[in-house]
């Protein structure tokens, strides 16, 4: 024997071994495929400020929202009258609502411009003064409501 030698190897066994080799590299970085979950510090967000006008028997709720305002889904407005009638709670006392209104995406009542939420909520006692607190929800149901600061609307 003169020389050394090499063994050839058939093309077809070395393109079966290049497609096996290109094959498990793709399985590998597939990875695992999950439902987009919410990210707590992204997706949230809150109330920053919250005032209320009155307009004969309506309640106008301007807010601003802050952080991630996209995500928000619905939004449920409680209100309380203070008074001295039947059914009215006290200045003093734990706020309790009496009155209970949900508006949910493409309801008439609310209208979002970018991170600006304006609800408008008639049929209210123009006399009365009236306590309310708005709890919105986001598209994440897995995040907690997101509660407003409590808020006093005198009459005019």
């Amino acid at each position: 024997m003169t020389g050394s030698h090499c063994p050839r190897i058939p093309f077809s066994r070395l393109l079966a071994a290049v497609l096996l080799a290109a094959l498990s590299l793709a399985l590998v970085s597939c990875g695992k495929r999950e439902w987009p979950a919410p990210k707590l510090s992204e997706d949230r967000f809150r109330f920053r400020s919250v005032n209320v006008q009155r307009g004969q028997d309506c309640l106008i709720i301007d807010t601003e929202l802050a952080g991630a305002w996209a995500n928000l889904d619905s939004v449920r407005l409680h209100i309380e009258a203070i008074g001295t009638d039947p059914g009215d709670g006290c200045a003093t006392c734990p706020f309790v609502p009496r009155i209970s209104r949900f508006y949910g995406p493409g309801a008439p009542e609310m209208r979002q411009d970018m991170n600006r939420l304006i609800i408008t909520a008639c049929g209210l006692d123009p006399k009365k003064t009236y306590r309310l607190q708005l709890v919105a929800s986001n598209v994440y149901p897995a995040l907690e409501l997101v509660t407003s600061e409590l808020v006093v609307s005198p009459p005019q």
